[in-house]
């Protein structure tokens, strides 16, 4: 009896494998013409809301819970920052107020004119970085007031420095307030947001998180850590089934005029900074919409992405000569 030839073995071996493969290039084609046939309407509504702004939600009376600025390195004082500005324009549309900053007295300040607004406000004296500690304000949150229905996330700490000239302290604290503190905030408040089937979460970001920032090598690291953040819990919420119930909103604006440190640090700045009002304003408005990346100015945002789908060597005569990063600190 004649046994098989392996030839024979392995010519049935490679014919499976190359159909195999076939099926597999098929399955792939067809799953990304289903891409392209769901993609059409996902991007006529995208234009359309281009032309046509969508619809504002209604926020009165629900409470938003606001981190304020973690640096006292402002132009006006403590409570002048970001996050004050941020909670004002929410206060404006009814919206009643929790304020959060190591800075009490501050805090205390922002809430007396937050209620000149007719909402009510509260603060409380929490280092966000601190898992207990934030833990222990969402329990006292809840009990003492109610159920939060906006969480933004606004600490932060920059440091203008290169990697070595960065201490281990300066590197631990900065990577402690600009990112833990956002994970264990929401990490903390997701939770009751689940149960209730409804919330936001807002991250302020910078657009260091979008496009390397070399002055400042482990400030623009967190914010790209918040970014991903940012990017996976919404991805984790849609997977979970909470994508029209739980919105999430990452902010990436451009430098603000109201820090102090900014300010000396930027000598030459191709572009003019940013005030306070004005990114509240349009933060507030992202909000309202459910916007799920806010970049200030909008150009940024596409100008980044245009620029990342050329060779690194085209993004550094970009950075020379269009953003003139050399030129950023210089007095000359």
């Amino acid at each position: 009896m004649d046994l098989p030839k392996e030839s024979d073995h392995s010519t049935k071996e490679s014919d499976s494998s190359v159909v195999q493969i076939v099926t597999q290039i098929l399955v792939v084609i067809l799953d990304f013409l289903r891409v392209l046939f769901f993609s059409v309407p996902i991007l006529f509504k995208a234009f359309l809301n281009l032309l046509i702004p969508r619809k504002s939600k209604n926020v009165s009376g629900q409470l938003a819970l606001v981190n304020a600025d973690k640096s006292k390195k402002t132009i006006t004082g403590g409570a002048n920052g970001l996050g004050r500005e941020i909670a004002l324009q929410l206060a404006k549309r009814g919206c009643n107020i929790v304020i959060v900053d190591v800075d009490l007295k501050s805090a205390e300040n922002t809430c007396a004119d937050l209620r000149e607004k007719g909402v009510k406000a509260y603060c409380y004296r929490v280092d966000v970085s601190s898992f207990e500690q934030v833990k222990s304000l969402a329990t006292t949150v809840y009990q003492d007031i109610g159920p939060v229905d906006i969480l933004v996330n606004n600490a932060g700490l920059i440091h203008f420095t290169f990697l070595q000239d960065s201490t281990e302290q300066d590197v631990n604290r900065l990577i402690d307030v600009n990112v833990k503190s956002y994970i264990w905030t929401t990490k903390v408040f997701l939770e009751k947001m689940m149960d209730r089937k409804r919330g936001h979460i807002v991250a302020i970001s910078s657009m260091s998180g979008m496009y390397a920032f070399p002055w400042a090598v482990v400030y623009s690291t967190s914010k790209y850590a918040v970014n991903g953040f940012m990017a996976a819990v919404t991805e984790q919420l849609r997977l979970q089934g909470f994508s029209d119930k739980i919105q999430t909103t990452c902010v990436c604006p451009y430098y603000i005029a109201t820090r102090k440190d900014i300010v000396e640090f930027l000598k030459k700045p191709r572009f003019k900074l940013l005030t306070t009002e004005h990114t509240a304003r349009v933060i507030a408005k992202g909000i309202l919409r459910n916007e799920v990346t806010i970049a200030i100015p909008p150009f940024f945002d596409l100008g980044v992405k245009i620029m990342q789908l050329f060779p690194v060597k085209v993004q550094q005569l970009v950075r020379d000569y269009i953003i003139r990063e050399y030129e950023l600190n210089s007095t000359q």
